[in-house]
C-alpha cells in the first residue's frame, strides 16, 4: 500500500486526531537503515512515510513509532530474558512493534518486500507464531479494528 494511499484510507476511516498524521521523510529511513545496517521492508517503508512519526488512533498505545525502533531490538530480547522464556528472535528478525510490554510483532528482514508478520506473546504456550502473511494485511486489519472499535464506543 503506498504511503499516499494509507493517508487518504485512514483519513476516510476517522482514525485523526487533532494533531495531523505526521510520517518520516525518506532520508530519516535511509539514515536508520544505514545506522542498522539493514534494508527495510518496502511495505514498511511505506507505512514509515505515512505516519512513522504519528499515526493517530491507529496503534495508540504500542511502541512502535520511528523514534522507538533501534530500542525496541533490545527491549525485545530484554523481554524474552525476563519471562524466563526459551524463545530467541531469529537473525534477521526486525521488532517493529511491542505492544504494553507483553506483545512483540516482528518480521524477518529476508522475506521480501511484504513480509509475514510474526508474534510473541506472554503467556503463549505456542511460542512464536505467524499472525499475518504480509505486513500489508496486518495494516488492513488493524485499521478495520479500530474502525470497529471506534464506532463501538
Amino acid at each position: 500500500m503506498r504511503s499516499e494511499h494509507l493517508l487518504k484510507l485512514l483519513q476516510e476511516k476517522e482514525l485523526h486526531t487533532d494533531r495531523p498524521f505526521d510520517g518520516c521523510s525518506e532520508a530519516e529511513i535511509k539514515l536508520l537503515e544505514q545506522e542498522m545496517g539493514i534494508r527495510l521492508p518496502e511495505s514498511y517503508r511505506q507505512y514509515l512515510l505515512a505516519v512513522g512519526h504519528y499515526s493517530g488512533r491507529l496503534f495508540q498505545g504500542t511502541d512502535m513509532q520511528f523514534s522507538q525502533l533501534k530500542k525496541l531490538q533490545d527491549e525485545a530480547n530484554e523481554l524474552l530474558r525476563e519471562n524466563n522464556n526459551p524463545v530467541v528472535l531469529p537473525a534477521g528478525t526486525f521488532v517493529f512493534s511491542i505492544h504494553q510490554g507483553y506483545e512483540i510483532r516482528f518480521f524477518d528482514l529476508a522475506e521480501g518486500d511484504n513480509p509475514p508478520v510474526m508474534e510473541w506473546y506472554e503467556g503463549s504456550m505456542k511460542g512464536i507464531i505467524k499472525l499475518y502473511d504480509s505486513f500489508e494485511e496486518f495494516l488492513a486489519d488493524s485499521i478495520y479494528q479500530h474502525t470497529v472499535i471506534k464506532w463501538l464506543d
